[in-house]
């Protein structure tokens, strides 16, 4: 069994700036804050690490209550300014999730630094996750090496030993780097905000463009010669 794992945003679909709409529309109503500030980097971080800076930056304490009433309304704003703002499907990704659809023993999973509940309005509002078994998402663990730990954990409970090899793919350094934590191969993308130049010091196992070119993607993604890396230390 072949388990890949898909990050979201800049590798699957853009939303337009819908997230960011959506997280100054909370913060302003849940904590009556004006003008929130929200200028901070969202790329490869997880939402739970991004709720605590967002409070702390307009000055809210980041406690676990706190924290729960903003992912609560945050959750329910994301879908009217997720639906107002579009977004983008990104190259190639319709036709690869078509093909893979038609691969024998591979669990095609996503792994995003999203809630689970605003991952999967993404994946709905954009018609592509009934492709999608399940969701590890960013509402547990800061560091998204920590995260794909958790992945890796539920893909040995789902797999056993019939699990042969994850790929993670996505589009920033922190996607590579936690492949590499927990030994995965990687693919990386650069449809988000890192360039080519700026992925490749990662090394990732494979470094494209984008996903346009399925014959290729899909061949590195079920090649059977792959084998186990080396899980990453901490230290």
């Amino acid at each position: 069994m072949r388990v890949l794992l898909f990050d979201i945003d800049g590798t699957l679909l853009t939303t337009a700036g819908g997230g960011n709409r959506a997280l100054r529309q909370a913060i302003e109503q849940e904590f009556s804050v004006e003008n929130p500030d929200t200028e901070i980097s969202f790329s490869g971080r997880t939402d739970r690490s991004l709720m605590v800076e967002l409070l702390q930056r307009n000055r809210v304490s980041p406690t676990d209550a706190n924290c729960g009433r903003l992912r609560r309304r945050y959750g329910a704003l994301f879908g009217g300014e997720l639906r107002r703002s579009g977004g983008t499907l990104l190259p190639g990704v319709l036709p690869l999730f078509q093909a893979l659809q038609l691969v024998p023993n591979l669990d095609v999973a996503v792994m995003t630094g999203n809630f689970p509940e605003t991952a999967t309005q993404k994946l709905e509002y954009f018609e592509i996750r009934r492709w999608v078994r399940w969701i590890i998402g960013g509402d547990l663990d800061v560091h998204r090496d920590d995260m794909a730990r958790r992945a890796a954990t539920w893909v040995a409970r789902r797999h056993g030993d019939a699990h042969q090899q994850t790929i993670v793919i996505g589009d920033t350094p922190a996607d590579v780097l936690c492949g590499r934590a927990i030994g995965a191969k990687t693919l990386a993308v650069s449809t988000g905000e890192f360039s080519r130049e700026e992925l490749a010091p990662t090394e990732p196992t494979m470094l494209l463009d984008d996903l346009s070119d399925t014959e290729r993607v899909v061949r590195f993604l079920v090649d059977d010669e792959l084998s186990p890396l080396p899980v990453r230390s901490n230290h």
